[in-house]
């Protein structure tokens, strides 16, 4: 890690994954949050990448902050409100804040995936609401 005045700089093997929940819809799940308020001080961006298994699932949840993010490689199946799409490696998704939304990896695959929550620095400041598991009812990819 580097932090000399404005410059900051983060490796992926410099960041501890982050102890998620599965109480709180996390499953299987490595993430770790690279730029955040802890490292940056700044409350506006919160930049993550995470490793889904196969067979895990980041339950129905809310922020009310912005999210986006990319899937770089594997596929997988993501929902928004109560519909949910294929998605694969090179493909990027936007979920308003207050929608939503999960993903889940249907695949044998593992898939890996980068994104942001803005504004926010850290998970709870982007205003993270678990709101379900997702039940048959949502599976139809």
């Amino acid at each position: 890690m580097i932090i000399e005045g404005n410059h900051i700089q983060v490796g992926y093997d410099e960041t501890p994954s982050e102890g998620v929940a599965d109480a709180d819809g996390w499953h299987a799940i490595d993430i770790r949050f690279l730029i955040n308020s802890k490292i940056t001080g700044s409350s506006q961006v919160t930049l993550w990448r995470a490793t889904f298994a196969p067979g895990a699932t980041h339950a129905r949840h809310t922020h009310d902050a912005a999210e986006a993010f990319f899937v770089m490689t594997g596929r997988g199946a993501a929902g928004t409100d109560d519909r949910e799409y294929e998605v694969a490696a090179g493909q990027a998704l936007f979920v308003p804040p207050g929608v939503v939304h999960w993903f889940r990896n249907h695949s044998d695959e593992t898939v890996e995936i980068v994104g942001c929550y803005a504004p926010g620095g850290t998970l709870e400041e982007a205003g993270y609401h678990f709101v379900g598991e997702v039940t048959d009812e949502y599976r139809t990819v």
